[in-house]
């Protein structure tokens, strides 16, 4: 399917093709337009922020709840200078979202709010996409969102400013993202986790919130291992409505859970990382097996080193473990 539009109206026409109805921003000259046609021609909704590290912050975390990309949008320079701590937030967060950025005109480069753009983004650790030219616009949005959902990061799409006004062909791109939940394999590494688990007589179940999809499947086996459930900050309250849960593992922990986690003797941790302030500098962590699980290779004994570790969907792995 083509027809033929403005860039702006084929930048907005790219989200509604991935089905995007909500987006997060602050209009300025280089997105204005395309943020009207997103709201009229989709019936989609805009919500505004007074400062853009605000609208990166909100695409995250409605990205986070609703399970998908999240997508904000920008202008230029000191737009997207004003969202650097935000980028750095969802980048060291595993965040996918998409940061819909302009840029000031190619063909006038001593615009007083023209800077670096690719570079500010990169000291982030977000990725950064080039829209390329006007004809491929479409294709430029659809791999931003690809990246951001296989690389699990936040991705700023640049936007030069004076492709927005000429005619192109709009054709649809959707790339699917292979990221469909690997099984955990037979083998040593299972065997071994499993035992410790098997022979632990205290196992605590500490979840992150790398794990917020698993919920009932870790549930199922705190059941079955009649084990304490806890979490890291940022997924407090994921077992708010079972009777094991002892709510935040960590330097924040209740008297009452840190003397129940300093009892066990092997920690279960489904997607987390296990930095300092949940492990209390490791004080947390002495004396027991800790088992990790995590889909990111990356985050396992990125900041401790476990006795056995999965790399492996945390539900399908707590399905296997009962």
């Amino acid at each position: 399917m083509s027809s033929n539009m403005y860039v702006y109206q084929s930048i907005a026409q790219s989200l509604a093709d991935h089905d995007f109805d909500t987006m997060f921003g602050l209009m300025g000259d280089a997105n204005l337009f395309m943020v009207d046609h997103f709201v009229r021609a989709g019936d989609a909704t805009f919500v505004p922020v007074a400062f853009e590290g605000s609208a990166v912050l909100m695409a995250l975390a409605y990205g986070r709840v609703a399970g998908k990309v999240g997508i904000a949008t920008v202008t230029h320079g000191p737009a997207l200078t004003n969202c650097v701590t935000a980028l750095t937030e969802g980048a060291r967060g595993h965040v996918p979202m998409v940061l819909l950025a302009g840029d000031t005109a190619v063909s006038n480069p001593h615009n007083l709010q023209n800077i670096d753009q690719r570079e500010t983004v990169k000291i982030t650790g977000a990725g950064f996409e080039q829209m390329r030219s006007p004809e491929t616009a479409s294709y430029d949005v659809a791999h931003a969102i690809y990246r951001a959902q296989v690389e699990k990061r936040p991705i700023v799409l640049n936007m030069p400013i004076d492709f927005m006004w000429q005619e192109v062909e709009h054709t649809r791109h959707v790339f699917p993202a292979f990221t469909a939940p690997a099984y955990v394999p037979e083998g040593d590494d299972l065997d071994e986790a499993v035992g410790m688990i098997a022979s632990a007589r205290r196992p605590i179940i500490l979840a992150g919130i790398g794990a917020k999809d698993a919920v009932e499947q870790i549930k199922k086996l705190a059941d079955r291992l009649q084990a304490p459930l806890a979490t890291t900050l940022k997924a407090k309250g994921m077992f708010n409505d079972h009777p094991y849960n002892i709510d935040i593992f960590g330097t924040l922990s209740t008297p009452a859970a840190y003397d129940a986690i300093a009892k066990a003797d092997c920690v279960i941790a489904f997607g987390t990382s296990l930095h300092n302030f949940t492990t209390d500098k490791g004080a947390l962590m002495k004396g027991k097996r800790v088992v990790q699980i995590n889909d990111t290779v990356t985050e396992v004994a990125k900041n401790y080193h476990p006795d056995a570790a999965l790399v492996a969907d945390a539900g399908l792995t707590a399905d296997n473990i009962v």
